[in-house]
């Protein structure tokens, strides 16, 4: 294991180098060295803001190992870590094989100490306050709105005006309901986190040991009914034991749990709160307003099992026999149950006795985790009331009852998940030192992996072994062989085996004549890497036999209106033994250094990646009788076809600099990354519509000309083949000049991601006073306003959008398409009238620190105590701040406050 407290040790893909020896295109982060002034549970917090690369050049998702094993990075909790790697270049993560194509985030857990028993204990509290909640319209708006809607489609209105005008008078709410489901009647205005852990360090030479147990709660917005029982629980323990058996043999022992629990009313109040539209019904209805002379409703009040509050009936209507309100009260409760177990153990063992330098290494680890949802379901009834109008005011005249109260008080068990892993590798190294300037290394490795998931029908495996020679020349001059074999069982027999090569050369300037003795060049290295990584990744998760044929019965009805059943074997991919591995073919060059004694430090990368022989059907290079739709059958085989690319660059700088007595350090990151589809299976006869030559993410849609102000102007238009066009719906471009808008006149309108993103981060720390800012950003990226609450047609919920929809009298002002309740294909459906730019920068950070002085604690057992706050997700700075900050049917996003202290014992 490597040597802990090491500040420049840096820990890459099966061993731990010396941070000036470290290869391009890698980048790390501490968090020991940065969480007193910068609180945070999860590991990747601003991280964008600290390290160039963080999203691995978007090529895809990452290969996650802690402490080298396939894990999640949900799995542990900052306070967990020593260091974080970020390995981006091919020459960086080929020897972890074919699942490593698309980077490698190696976090790598703390260790003990030898030495005195060292114990810090922290403690957070916060509270988490809704950026925003959807707007929708109250229920005398709604019914404006919808009558408009029918106006449009040329019906009668729905809602009288008396009805409207009731609605709005709000005078009896039971009876003419305009309910808001984010209102303070059922949510709290912010929602607690509370956290708190240990760390306990000690040992001697022999023996070290690190153990961390941390506990994390959570509570809800809801506060009604079941809802102000909702939390969420979480308890992480974690042990590293390291022990030296004798003066060869060291081995250590890893383990780690985590115990995860959250508790909800059933049903989903976030999406039904979304979708019921304000005016349907009251959610309760006072049984005070039961009449008392109706012997029959008084009979279903006596026998209700769910009085609310002693006051009130559960409501709703025969079409919503259920509610968002109603289950939190009475449809029972549901506990998700996490557990998991992550054990590892090692050796090593120095085997200089047998040659200088040469050691072995091995490891293997055995995780479990199991999930399963334990819920108690109830049954209710619903009240739909008669209401009748007297002297004395509106009374409930009857009362009709739908289902039944039922509590079986049973507890089910169901949505049981498991997910069991083994995994081992060793490695025999050689390090050693010839005429104390020509440094060799050697390593050869070996890496196995099983794993099994409910629902899998083999195991999931991962085999490769690698070599890696490196020598350099006075820690001057630097070259590097890195090799792997890769094994996919995804793939045909003929094919399943694979190399892939990497090489890089590196060069430290400042040790040369030129360089030496500078007063500006502290340090400066360049390195330059190439190679090819072969990769299974970009095979679908269950796609094991994409290379066999695949036959299969079905059946579909050919006469007698469906009396009879032809039976059919159809096809639906041909055969291809020759598919092979997709190959990520890549050259990056990077830069690192340090200028004027230290002061600023930086890491740069530029890279280039061409992703080639994606798996995909070439349907364009075979006549249309090799597939059909009905029934659906396709002799068309899997092959090596398309291909990506993706180029940019990433760096990293920090500035340090006293300011009088205030010591400021202010850091910089950033990602530019540009794709490219280089091959598609297409074959569309306008070159627009090609997605080769396009970014990889990509938005086709059409483009908008405006709203059409009246018939004369549809009329005069080319035909747009979305449904029926009228008045106050959207004009499209005809792109290929046939008169006529349809698919074929969709291009590009946007991409999904964002080309850069960075961020910045400054500390100033005065004395005993630190206060820390960080900031991030993203810019390029296309957002589509989408689902029902921007594509508002037919009987939805109607949000705020609609308030500047088109009619006759704001044919000339109207941003948003005339309201129908026919639907409306034409209108909503991607175009560039929906996307709206993604640019932000958001304050994401804020935290001041005081440190108590040390002659405070001097003639006491505390070694060091610190108080904090801190607000994250403070500020977004954005043309669409009010679109980025809503969520439509979850939890809205927060901003959190949060008080803690820790202390040193």
């Amino acid at each position: 294991m490597p040597t802990p407290g090491r500040d420049s040790a840096v820990h890459i893909a099966y061993r731990t180098v010396d941070k000036k020896e470290l290869p391009g295109a890698i980048s790390i982060i501490n968090p020991p060295q940065y969480l007193d002034k910068n609180f945070g549970n999860y590991p990747l917090e601003g991280s964008a803001a600290f390290v160039g690369g963080n999203n691995f050049w978007n090529i895809g998702a990452p290969l996650v190992l802690i402490d080298g094993v396939p894990r999640s990075v949900n799995d542990i909790t900052a306070n967990e870590i020593e260091q974080i790697s970020f390995l981006k270049g091919a020459n960086a993560v080929v020897l972890y094989g074919s699942r490593a194509a698309n980077g490698v985030m190696l976090i790598t857990t703390k260790r003990g100490r030898a030495g005195a028993a060292i114990i810090n204990v922290r403690a957070n509290s916060g509270i988490n306050v809704p950026k925003s909640y959807p707007d929708f319209l109250g229920s005398a708006e709604y019914m404006r709105f919808y009558n408009q809607a029918l106006k449009n489609d040329g019906l009668p209105a729905l809602y009288a005006d008396s009805t409207i005008a009731r609605h709005a008078a709000g005078s009896n709410p039971y009876r003419y309901p305009d309910v808001n489901y984010f209102s303070s009647d059922y949510l709290r205005k912010v929602y607690n986190t509370h956290s708190a852990n240990a760390e306990f360090s000690s040992g001697t030479g022999r023996a070290r040991f690190y153990a961390l147990a941390g506990f994390q709660n959570q509570n809800s917005l809801l506060n009604f009914g079941e809802g102000k029982k909702e939390h969420n629980t979480r308890l992480n323990l974690r042990g590293n034991i390291d022990l030296k058996l004798n003066d060869y043999i060291s081995t250590y022992v890893n383990v780690s749990t985590v115990f995860y629990t959250n508790r909800n009313a059933l049903g989903n109040y976030w999406q039904r709160a979304d979708s019921l539209q304000p005016h349907r019904f009251a959610p309760l209805i006072p049984v005070s307003s039961v009449s008392a002379g109706s012997k029959n409703a008084q009979t279903l009040v006596s026998g209700s099992r769910n009085i609310i509050d002693g006051q009130y009936l559960l409501s709703g209507t025969q079409q919503f026999l259920t509610n968002p309100i109603s289950d939190v009260y009475a449809a029972g409760y549901n506990i998700f149950t996490s557990r998991q177990f992550q054990y590892t153990s090692g050796i090593d063992v120095d085997l200089k006795n047998v040659l200088k330098g040469l050691s072995f290494h091995g490891q293997m680890s055995i995780d479990y985790s199991n999930t399963y949802n334990e819920s108690v379901n109830n049954s209710y009834a619903i009240y739909v009331p008669t209401w009748t109008s007297t002297a004395a005011g509106d009374t409930i005249a009857q009362l009709a009852m739908f289902n039944k109260d039922s509590k079986p008080g049973t507890q089910n068990l169901s949505n049981t998940w498991s997910d069991q892993l083994i995994d081992f590798n060793v490695h025999l190294d050689y390090v050693n030192t010839f005429g104390q300037k020509h440094n060799l290394s050697a390593m050869l490795m070996a890496d196995g992996l099983r794993r099994r998931q409910t629902g899998d029908y083999q195991y999931r495996t991962n085999a490769n072994a690698g070599l890696q020679l490196a020598y350099n020349y006075d820690h001057k001059y630097y070259a590097e062989f890195t090799g792997a074999v890769v094994n996919s069982t995804r793939l045909p027999a003929a094919t399943r085996v694979a190399f892939s090569p990497t090489v890089s050369l590196g060069w430290l300037l400042n040790e040369e004549r030129f360089l030496k003795g500078s007063g500006v060049v502290d340090r400066l290295k360049l390195t330059a890497a190439a190679g090819i990584v072969n990769t299974d990744l970009d095979f679908s998760a269950n796609g094991y036999y994409l290379y066999n044929a695949v036959y299969s019965p079905t059946a579909f009805y050919s006469w007698a209106d469906g009396t009879y059943t032809n039976r059919t074997t159809t096809i639906s991919r041909g055969e291809n033994l020759a598919l092979t591995y997709a190959k990520r073919k890549e050259i990056n060059v990077s830069v690192e250094g340090s200028l004027f004694k230290s002061k600023l430090d930086f890491l740069a990368s530029l890279f280039y990646i061409k992703k080639d022989g994606m798996p995909v059907q070439n349907y364009s290079l075979y006549p249309g009788y090799f597939f059909t739709g009905f029934p659906e059958t396709s002799f068309v085989p899997y092959a090596n076809f398309a291909a990506n690319r993706y180029q940019g660059f990433d760096f990293q700088v920090n500035f340090h600099e006293n300011v009088g007595a205030v010591k400021l350090t202010i850091g910089a990151a950033g990602t530019y990354v540009a794709t490219k589809a280089l091959k598609r299976d297409e074959l569309f006869p306008d070159s627009y519509r090609n997605r080769a030559g396009k970014p990889v993410d990509a938005i086709f849609g059409l483009q908008s000309r405006g709203l059409f102000a009246g018939q004369d102007e549809i009329d005069d238009h080319e035909i747009q083949r979305f449904g029926t066009v009228k008045p106050g719906d959207i004009r499209y471009a005809d792109q290929n000049g046939d008169k006529v808008i349809d698919e074929k006149d969709e291009v590009m309108i946007g991409r999904w991601g964002s080309p850069f993103t960075g961020g910045i981060h400054v500390t100033a720390q005065w004395k005993n006073l630190t206060l820390f800012v960080l900031g991030t950003a993203s810019f390029g990226g296309t957002g589509i306003r989408s689902g029902d609450y921007h594509w508002v047609t037919g009987a939805v919920k109607y949000s705020a959008v609609v308030r500047n929809s088109w009619t006759e009298a704001t044919k000339h002002a109207a941003g948003y398409p005339r309201l129908s309740t026919l639907g409306s294909g034409n209108n909503f459906r991607f175009s560039d009238f929906w996307t709206y730019s993604t640019d932000r920068i958001n304050i994401s950070k804020v935290q001041l620190t005081w440190a108590f002085p040390q002659k405070i604690l001097q003639q006491s057992f505390v070694r060091g105590l610190s108080l904090y706050v801190s607000g994250s997700d403070l500020l977004t700075i954005a043309k669409n701040r009010e679109l980025m900050e809503l969520n439509i049917g979850t939890l809205p996003q927060t901003r959190f406050f949060n008080f803690g202290v820790k202390g040193e014992f």
